[in-house]
């Protein structure tokens, strides 16, 4: 039985404990999701403004 939780695909809970690779799978699923979930730190935004501003400066305008 596959029952759609979210955007995650649950697997019968006899056939998860019974299969350790399911096992493995639905814990790196997971884990994927709380990581995607995770807000971008102001640090990280900070420097991709930075780079931006000097990609802005250094290459000419494609439009002119």
């Amino acid at each position: 039985m596959i029952e759609r939780v979210g955007a995650v695909r649950e697997v019968d809970k006899f056939t998860r404990a019974e299969d350790p690779n399911a096992q493995i799978a639905a814990k790196l699923r997971a884990l994927y999701i709380s990581v995607q979930e995770e807000a971008i730190p102001d640090k990280f935004l900070d420097l991709l403004e930075k780079l931006d501003a000097v990609e802005r400066q250094t290459l000419p305008d494609v439009a002119e």
